[in-house]
């Protein structure tokens, strides 16, 4: 039995027989199982969807300490004391940050405090050193203070059970030093998918070896690789596997004990050596089908086991578009990410952009700015192996399925390649 098979027709597709890319996209986000949530100390977390509410059991600041360098004062001392006519209080000592014993403070007398550093019992302000003068036994104040002047009380950022983290939110820096500032060095998150790589194909060798004729490198492998890496997944690569039922059926079984995410490349078209849906019907299920889309029309989408399979076309800017739109979603959401879109800008274009009928079109284009507006202009020519098409680009500049062309100097919606 094969699927290539002559249809006798003036037109290589048909309008009817396309799905659209949000169909194509909702039921692969479907497929995918939900994560379970593991426990990570709080630096490997970063970047990690947290999978609890995380709510504060401490006070920040603990304790009521300065803001400033300075002296710690009784501020009603001061209340005469002018730039030219400052009043002169005696230093008893010195409180440094992280001091356990500490003078106390009363009328007549101050001591010097460092920036953090508990406020000595008996003072109620910090007047800066900036605005005094001697310092070493006497000090001089040239200006008044105010009860509370440059003191952080307890509480003053936050208090007990005030939530730090909510479900949902990906770990940022700043959450890092929230959560480290109140003691919190374990966080429960949603893991970074474990997502492995299948490049097939008789023509391919590997990026070190010398092709044959009628042999290329294998660019889809490595590129794929990198972009689940970029995406925040954990890829794992099956190395080339050749044209072979058998070899494909070992791929997949060896490696589906550590898959979150199976993504293929070739074997998705019609040719007698496109063994892909073949093998996923075998161990699970395949669904084959046509996206109204241009480059990347021939997609799959399936199941190994527990485990999802994308199925993307074997030339590298279909594999390399069809990551942006399918693959890279699906990775999000399995972070458990609610942004699992790339940004898009408005732009004009640069050179008139077109479409095949019924399809969505993705051009590869570079973005400049002129007159504070983004400029798309295509990268070159658009073939589907032209590599260097991707290297060059920025953006995916998107035509509608409705529309075959985008004049120059009309506005068109870039999807950005860039975070």
């Amino acid at each position: 039995m094969t699927r290539f098979v002559g249809q006798g027709r003036s037109e290589v597709t048909l309008a009817e027989e396309l799905v659209s890319v949000e169909e194509h996209l909702e039921g692969i986000l479907q497929s995918l199982p939900a994560a379970e949530p593991i426990e990570l100390r709080l630096v490997d977390a970063l970047g990690l969807v947290v999978a609890e509410d995380v709510v504060s059991e401490v006070a920040l600041p603990a304790f009521t300490n300065s803001a400033m360098d300075g002296y710690a004062v009784v501020a009603g001392d001061l209340v005469d004391a002018t730039e030219h006519s400052p009043t002169q209080l005696p230093v008893i000592g010195e409180v440094a940050a992280g001091a356990l014993e500490l003078p106390v403070i009363g009328s007549g007398r101050v001591a010097r405090i460092m920036t953090g550093a508990p406020v000595p019992p008996g003072a109620d302000a910090v007047v800066p050193v900036e605005v005094t003068s001697g310092g070493a036994t006497q000090v001089a104040f040239h200006r008044p203070a105010s009860p509370g002047e440059n003191i952080r009380e307890p509480g003053g950022d936050l208090t007990p059970g005030t939530p730090l983290v909510s479900a949902g939110r990906r770990l940022t820096p700043a959450d890092v030093a929230l959560l480290a500032a109140t003691g919190v060095t374990r966080v429960r998150c949603l893991p970074p998918p474990r997502v492995v790589v299948l490049s097939s194909g008789d023509e391919l060798v590997r990026p070190e070896d010398q092709p044959r004729t009628g042999q290329i490198r294998d660019s889809n492998g490595p590129m794929l690789s990198a972009l689940v890496r970029a995406a925040g997944g954990v890829p794992f690569s099956t190395g080339i596997v050749r044209d072979d039922r058998k070899a494909l059926m070992h791929a997949f079984d060896s490696n589906s004990g550590h898959a979150d995410l199976f993504v293929c490349t070739g074997g998705a078209s019609a040719g007698t050596r496109d063994l892909m849906p073949d093998v996923l019907s075998v161990l699970g299920n395949a669904r084959s089908v046509k996206v109204a889309m241009k480059p990347g029309m021939p997609q799959i989408r399936g199941r190994v086991g527990k485990v999802p399979v994308i199925g993307l076309p074997g030339n590298p800017v279909s594999a390399f578009v069809s990551f942006e739109v399918f693959v890279r979603p699906a990775i999000r959401r399995l972070q458990g990410r609610r942004d699992v879109a790339r940004p898009t800008v408005n732009a004009v274009a640069g050179a008139a952009i077109t479409a095949p009928p019924h399809k969505r079109g993705y051009t590869r284009v570079r973005l400049s700015r002129d007159q504070g507006r983004w400029v798309a202009t295509p990268t070159g020519p658009q073939g589907s192996h032209l590599i260097t098409s991707i290297a060059r680009a920025d953006g995916l500049a998107v035509v509608p399925e409705e529309v075959t062309e985008i004049p120059a100097g009309e506005q068109v919606q870039v999807h950005l390649l860039v975070d």
